[in-house]
């Protein structure tokens, strides 16, 4: 009861200062801040990895990740590849290991181009992230809690056992149930198709960090967040529902 308790409050306050910032943040600052949300879940990823490649130095990659964020967010997406494609080949010289090339380019494409399309739905409209939200933030609530009660059948045990058939079902439910009325309110019924498409591939997204947790025998990504753990814990399903919700957008506007 005090986990949940615990987990609740961490979760008001995430939700407050979220709300807070779609309304009244301006896009220049919210792209800085995504940057940084990038730059803590690279380090984190790092700070994983790290245990499978001592050479991989988290703060200097969080470093890259920032920068590589703010160039796709602010100036090209080429460039950013670039530089994270220089600095993933520049590092795994000095090593000299294949593998370390795989953990570097890894880390940047995952933390800066999932987590950076939450930016690019801000600028999009900035009340699509409502949608996305409570897309995803009623689907991880009613995972928990069915999952919690009437979970039985695991789904891959192997990466997150406790990851239940039930509670996946129930998030699903739990997403369209909330996603789709958010998306009226705020006139964006044509946001159907991703709030339906997102509420799947969501689930996937908590057993990819899962995945990765795993294979370097970590329950966290981090302790930053109380009750949830790291950055990449509490948006691993998020930034999955965002690149289906940009993709979604960037096909319907062609």
């Amino acid at each position: 009861m005090k986990d949940f308790l615990v987990r609740l409050v961490s979760a008001l306050i995430l939700g407050t200062v979220v709300v807070f910032g779609i309304l009244y943040v301006n896009k220049f600052l919210f792209f800085l801040i995504t940057a940084f949300i990038v730059s803590l879940a690279t380090y984190e990823i790092g700070n994983l990895l790290k245990v499978k490649s001592e050479t991989i130095n988290p703060i200097e990659l969080s470093v890259i990740g920032f920068f590589s964020s703010s160039i796709f967010l602010f100036f090209n997406i080429y460039i950013a590849l670039v530089l994270i494609f220089l600095y993933s080949f520049f590092k795994s010289i000095k090593s000299w290991k294949l593998e370390d090339l795989s953990f570097y380019i890894f880390t940047l494409i995952y933390t800066v181009f999932f987590i950076s399309t939450i930016a690019i739905l801000f600028e999009m409209d900035k009340y699509l992230l409502f949608v996305l939200f409570a897309t995803v933030w009623a689907g991880d609530t009613t995972a928990y809690v069915i999952g919690k009660f009437l979970g039985k059948r695991k789904i891959a045990p192997r990466i997150s056992p406790k990851k239940t058939v039930e509670g996946a079902i129930g998030s699903i439910a739990g997403s369209l149930v909330f996603g789709i009325p958010t998306a009226y309110y705020f006139n964006h019924i044509e946001a159907l198709p991703a709030i339906v498409i997102a509420s799947v591939i969501m689930q996937i997204g908590d057993l990819f960090e899962s995945f990765i947790k795993r294979q370097v025998g970590k329950k966290d990504s981090s302790n930053l967040i109380p009750g949830h753990g790291g950055i990449l814990d509490r948006i691993d399903a998020l930034i999955f529902a965002s690149v289906v919700f940009v993709a979604y957008y960037k096909l319907i506007s062609i």
